[in-house]
């Protein structure tokens, strides 16, 4: 039992520090992604369960658009890294652009659902969608 133990803790703790390091660390910014990728994904299949539109194979393309989403942080960070940039900006702002990706997309969810949406929460999405398209 110990020997299985062991080799999960060393297999997720490698993990997670790798991950840490190829983002650049996990910070607020890491963690609101991580959050709306989530709550953007389960939106999405209940959105589907209820127009009867769930597959495995558009669960696979989602999983696989948040790999995407996950790979240009990382490239972002190493772009950083590269150029010298200390302060992370092009990650930083690479993230803040697919945070609000995910929240639209959140909220385009939520509207297939019935509910209502704020105008006030979908235009900061939008306006932060913009700006950051902007910087970039």
């Amino acid at each position: 039992m110990k020997n299985t133990d062991t080799l999960w803790t060393a297999i997720t703790g490698g993990t997670s520090i790798t991950l840490a390091y190829l983002l650049g660390g996990l910070d607020n910014l890491v963690a609101a992604f991580a959050i709306f990728m989530v709550c953007d994904y389960i939106t999405g299949i209940i959105a589907g369960a209820k127009n009867k539109q769930v597959s495995s194979r558009r669960a696979l393309k989602g999983l696989g658009k948040k790999a995407g989403m996950i790979t240009f942080v990382i490239v972002a960070n190493q772009l950083d890294i590269i150029t010298g940039n200390q302060n992370g900006f092009l990650r930083d702002a690479m993230l803040t652009f697919l945070i609000a990706t995910e929240g639209i997309s959140i909220v385009e969810n939520l509207g297939r659902l019935g509910l209502n949406v704020p105008t006030f929460l979908v235009k900061a999405l939008e306006q932060l969608s913009d700006k950051e398209g902007d910087k970039q």
